[in-house]
C-alpha cells in the first residue's frame, strides 16, 4: 500500500513537471508567432515603403514628361496660331469691318 501511495505522488509530480514544461512551451512558442509576426510586419512596412518611393518616382517622371509634352503642344499651337494670324489677318480684319458696318 505504502509503495502504491509512493507511486502515486511520484506519478503525480512527474505528470505536474510535464505540465509545466507544456506550459512553459505555450508560453516561449506564443513570445516566438508574436516576434515573428511583428518581424513580418516591420519588413511588410519597409517593402511597402520602398515600393511607395519608387511610386512616387516613376509617378514624377511621368507627370514630368506629360508636362513637358503639354508645353510643347501649347507652343506649337501657339505658333500656329500665330501663323495664321500673319497669313489671315488683313482678311480677318476686312471681314470684321464689314461685317460690323453691313
Amino acid at each position: 500500500m505504502q509503495d502504491l501511495l509512493k507511486r502515486i505522488i511520484e506519478m503525480d509530480e512527474q505528470a505536474r513537471k510535464i505540465e509545466q514544461q507544456a506550459k512553459d512551451e505555450k508560453i516561449k512558442s506564443e513570445a516566438e508567432v508574436e516576434q515573428l509576426k511583428e518581424q513580418i510586419y516591420n519588413d511588410y512596412i519597409v517593402r511597402a515603403k520602398d515600393r511607395v518611393e519608387k511610386n512616387i518616382a516613376v509617378d514624377r517622371e511621368n507627370a514630368d514628361k506629360r508636362y513637358a509634352q503639354a508645353k510643347q503642344h501649347q507652343q506649337d499651337m501657339k505658333q500656329e496660331m500665330n501663323r495664321l494670324y500673319e497669313q489671315n489677318k488683313d482678311s480677318w480684319v476686312d471681314e470684321i469691318v464689314k461685317r460690323a458696318l453691313a
